[in-house]
């Protein structure tokens, strides 16, 4: 079984796909990770490393996101970007775009969301949602899978308000605290969102 198709198989388990919901309901350098390296251990196990083309596209996200932020944006809402074998993630603090304990976006994070969905369409490529969270974080949902769940979906829901995208598109994935950040001492670190660039040869 070749990569893409691994990785077609393993997001099945959990996937939701955004045509199932519907429609609408200077500064310095950018973190960057490496699959060997990264601090965020990717969801999917995965053995070589990012192709040229994921270079490519977290080159432009870089760049993108550097200069549409400002130096206190990019330090409040980009925890880091990663290159790993399916894409390219960006790495989101869930406290900085989500209200505590539940799935609505902070009205001061808006500005962020807008952008950074601007960038996810500039790219042409399906992108994935996933969403995570400290252990035992989940609000007044029943486990943290629902909750993380409810999360990632309503940023779906918004990007394909907000640019028009086709549900083949988009896709959501929810993996509540089963994927904690690798030695992280500060556990609110693990409750984020990873915004992926999939590469063009992996399909939702």
């Amino acid at each position: 079984m070749d990569k893409t198709k691994e990785f077609q198989e393993s997001l099945k388990r959990y996937l939701i796909k955004a045509g199932q919901f519907g429609g609408p309901a200077g500064p310095p350098q950018i973190n960057q990770g490496m699959n060997n390296n990264a601090a965020i251990e990717p969801p999917i196990q995965t053995f070589n490393q990012a192709k040229p083309e994921t270079s490519k596209v977290r080159d432009e996200a870089e760049e993108f996101l550097e200069t549409n932020l400002s130096h206190a944006e990019q330090d409040k809402y980009i925890a880091d970007i990663i290159s790993d074998e399916i894409g390219v993630r960006i790495v989101i603090p869930s406290d900085a775009i989500f209200a505590t304990g539940n799935d609505k976006f902070r009205e001061d994070a808006m500005g962020f969301l807008a952008r950074l969905t601007s960038l996810a369409k500039k790219t042409r490529r399906k992108i994935l949602i996933e969403g995570h969270s400290s252990e035992d974080e989940k609000g007044s949902f029943k486990s943290t899978w629902d909750f993380t769940s409810a999360r990632a979906i309503n940023m779906l829901r918004y990007m394909q308000q907000k640019e028009k995208f086709e549900g083949s598109q988009l896709a959501a994935a929810a993996f509540g605290d089963s994927r904690p950040v690798l030695e992280a001492k500060d556990l609110k670190k693990n409750s984020r969102i990873e915004v992926i660039i999939l590469n063009a040869d992996v399909e939702l």
